[in-house]
């Protein structure tokens, strides 16, 4: 089992663009947020998990600054309901982790993900072996 940490902000893989001549393309921010994955977890896998994969995700929202001592303490660690969507942040981490953590996303065979809200914005990733 490894767990590594995404400092910053989670990020929702965006939807593919095409140009005007119908050319299809990724977001140059997802590419960067998904090569960020991959430079990070690639400190910790000296080759991809061969087999099935259990992934583990919690995406951390830090709370808005304008928001009341109060309001803060309120919502420390508690679910976070608004954008982005949670299946669009696990698209972008499983992405990253490919042909690292992993051969292919097609591996994983367990999810466990959720959002919520916490003092410092970042992803915490768990990635094991099912067998």
């Amino acid at each position: 089992m490894t767990t590594f940490t995404i400092p910053g902000k989670p990020f929702a893989k965006q939807r593919p663009r095409s140009t005007r001549q119908g050319r299809v393309y990724t977001p140059a921010e997802t590419v960067s947020f998904e090569r960020t994955v991959g430079q990070i977890a690639s400190l910790h896998f000296a080759a991809p998990i061969v087999g099935p994969v259990r992934i583990e995700m919690v995406a951390v929202f830090e709370t808005p600054a304008s928001w009341s001592k109060k309001a803060t303490a309120e919502k420390m660690h508690s679910p976070h309901t608004q954008r982005p969507d949670l299946d669009n942040c696990q698209k972008a981490i499983l992405d990253g982790l490919n042909r690292i953590a992993f051969a292919d996303d097609g591996q994983v065979a367990e999810i466990a993900a959720r959002k919520v809200w916490g003092p410092v914005a970042q992803t915490i990733v768990t990635v094991e072996a099912l067998q």
